[in-house]
């Protein structure tokens, strides 16, 4: 018997971790949407053509004496259709994880081999989607990413296709790590770029940022 390696069964390094805000749109018809209390857990299976979904929501008007036990696990079962979000992560052949759900939002999280298929799959969620955020993006070092819930969001909606491919390719290739791993030069050389173009296209992309921020903490 030979013995089967990776490679023989198709697998692939993954080199990035990122965490999407989304709003699906209406024709998508995903149950998550519709849930108005805090939802504490989410265990979600796709069955055929089929999503199953087990959600734990707390509910908000409820007497009961400590809070924390006025809780449901709601079941839902729809059926996946091509506008769906999660549908949209298969074909790219990634496995989304939901870790929360709220005002008509999703937040799903997942694993990419490379800056490529981020670009590919961030316009395809684009085409299904009212709303699409991104909170995190990371690399992965040693097969681990950090995951920091406090976080600030950029709507993808509002940067350019070459912002994110700059800015997704300085975060991979080390630019925002301190000490840096690259330099100005060799990420405009790598995007066949002058250097002043990419400073321009990372700024569009950092004042994004720190607006958000400034608003998000205005709001709190």
């Amino acid at each position: 018997m030979t013995e089967e390696t990776a490679s023989d069964r198709g697998s692939t390094t993954r080199d990035l971790y990122v965490v999407f805000e989304v709003e699906p749109s209406p024709e998508s018809d995903c149950p998550l949407g519709d849930f108005d209390g805090r939802v504490d857990e989410i265990r979600q299976q796709f069955a055929g053509d089929d999503c199953h979904t087990d959600t734990t929501v707390r509910t908000s008007d409820c007497d009961c004496e400590p809070e924390s036990e006025c809780t449901e696990v709601m079941h839902t079962t729809s059926p996946v259709e091509d506008s769906c979000p999660c549908a949209v992560f298969g074909e790219f052949g990634c496995v989304p994880e939901l870790s929360a759900v709220g005002d008509g939002r999703i937040v799903l999280e997942t694993y990419l081999p490379d800056r490529d298929h981020l670009s590919e799959l961030v316009d395809a969620l684009k085409g299904v989607a009212d709303g699409l955020r991104l909170r995190q993006l990371k690399r992965i070092e040693n097969g681990t990413a950090e995951r920091n819930r406090d976080t600030v969001t950029l709507d993808l909606f509002e940067v350019t296709e070459k912002q994110r491919e700059a800015v997704t390719k300085a975060v991979t290739a080390g630019y925002y790590e301190s000490p840096r791993e690259t330099s100005l030069g060799e990420l405009a050389d790598d995007l066949d770029i002058s250097k002043s173009a990419l400073t321009q296209r990372l700024n569009g992309v950092e004042s994004k940022l720190a607006t958000a921020a400034f608003a998000e903490v205005s709001a709190d």
